[in-house]
């Protein structure tokens, strides 16, 4: 770009539907669609809740927004607009896309025969059952998650994804994939589901807090330009390469941990009413048992009086 953008409204036009990125969100959506077209056909509009729905368009729509859309128009030029792609991609994209339940959909695009022949590897005994299972282990996905985050987040890494497009697309593949393996256990789509307790799913989500903010928290605080490349290119906005770096660390660090704390509220809210309808039932069921005892000994009264 020539001149540097300083208008919210001339940037918010910049869109780029070319690239790889593009071409690879569109051709997923597009399965996606055609599937769920498909099911909700031959389901006559039952199969997919309209909410899921909704989750599936609004996750893709943030993808084509954060990958094609003004973020990846300046990414190369400005760090905050490249951090504001990792989140969308990381904390909001793949959680809307795990909530949409997206694999009927996706089955339902193959062909019958291929979809016939896929059925028995995820059945219970599956392999491709046995392998979601796997990578989604909280064992595997926590670390896989925490460890693509930095290692994109090296200087060398980073640069090298700016300047050539087919590594800056691996780099965001690869954080859409690790997000959707890393927020599996907490939301628990099907084929298979999250393991995982409500407690076990708020200590999960609170050991990923720590390397986030520590990463966020150093980029912030630096003193320095941590990616040469920035201090070279175009001040939009009026920033400053320091200012620029600056706010993209703010935005890792307050947006993305308000993402986490959002959901560690609505899993304890969640595990609080599961408590309290385990706490109901079980009363209920203690009162009937007693209920049931006090007749019982009545009975055994009568009998020994011979009413």
């Amino acid at each position: 770009m020539a001149e540097p953008v300083t208008s919210f409204w001339v940037w918010l036009a910049l869109w780029r539907f070319t690239g790889p990125q593009f071409i690879l969100v569109a051709f997923v959506a597009s399965v996606y669609l055609i599937g769920l077209l498909r099911l909700q056909l031959r389901s006559r509009g039952r199969a997919v809740p309209l909410r899921e729905m909704l989750y599936g368009v609004g996750g893709f729509g943030v993808l084509l927004f954060a990958l094609s859309g003004p973020p990846e128009a300046l990414a190369d030029e400005m760090f905050m607009l490249h951090m504001t792609q990792h989140i969308l991609v990381a904390m909001v994209a793949s959680v809307l896309l795990l909530a949409a339940r997206p694999m009927s959909a996706y089955l339902w695009a193959l062909p019958e025969t291929v979809r016939i022949g896929v059925g028995p590897a995820l059945s219970r005994q599956g392999w491709l059952r046995a392998f979601n299972g796997a990578v989604t282990n909280p064992k595997f996905a926590l670390p896989l998650f925490v460890l693509t985050l930095w290692g994109w987040h090296v200087p060398e890494a980073y640069e090298l994804a700016i300047r050539n497009e087919w590594v800056h697309t691996g780099m965001h593949l690869s954080m859409l994939v690790t997000a959707v393996l890393f927020w599996w256990p907490i939301i628990g789509p099907p084929p298979v589901g999250s393991r995982l307790t409500y407690p076990q799913r708020l200590i999960y989500l609170i050991l990923v807090v720590t390397p986030t903010a520590v990463l966020a928290a150093m980029i912030t605080l630096s003193n320095t330009v941590i990616y040469p490349h920035y201090a070279g290119t175009l001040h939009h906005f009026g920033l400053s390469p320091e200012e620029d770096q600056r706010i993209g660390g703010l935005l890792m660090w307050i947006p993305g941990n308000v993402v986490y704390l959002a959901t560690l509220t609505t899993l304890f809210l969640r595990w609080f009413s599961q408590e309290d309808r385990r706490n109901r039932t079980g009363y209920r069921v203690s009162r009937a048992n007693m209920e049931a005892t006090r007749r019982r000994r009545e009975e055994l009264e009568r009998r020994e009086r011979g009413d």
